[in-house]
């Protein structure tokens, strides 16, 4: 199986009972191809925080380093207390 099979049959199984299928699986495929191709590293709160304002990426993980949450923002300390090693952000070009 090549990593795009692998892809479209994560897409399908995603979006197997969604409304909109096809557009959510073509946007699953796309996203997963663009995150391959621009791998990014994830930076740790504790390591390093971004300038207030900055449009951000922020994942929260678990004890196994998974991901729990994730959210777009533009960065504000008061939206991220407390920095700790399980909050985890990366810098996104602004628009």
């Amino acid at each position: 199986m090549t990593r795009i099979d692998e892809f479209r049959q994560a897409a399908s199984d995603k979006y197997q009972d969604s409304d909109f299928r096809v557009p959510n699986m073509y946007c699953f495929i796309e996203g997963a191809q663009w995150a391959e191709a621009n791998p990014r590293k994830w930076i740790k709160f504790t390591e390093r925080q971004p300038q207030k304002g900055d449009l951000i990426a922020l994942a929260v993980t678990n004890d196994d380093s998974q991901p729990t949450f994730y959210d777009i923002m533009e960065y504000d300390k008061t939206k991220v207390p407390e920095p700790n090693e399980k909050k985890v952000w990366y810098p996104l070009p602004l628009p």
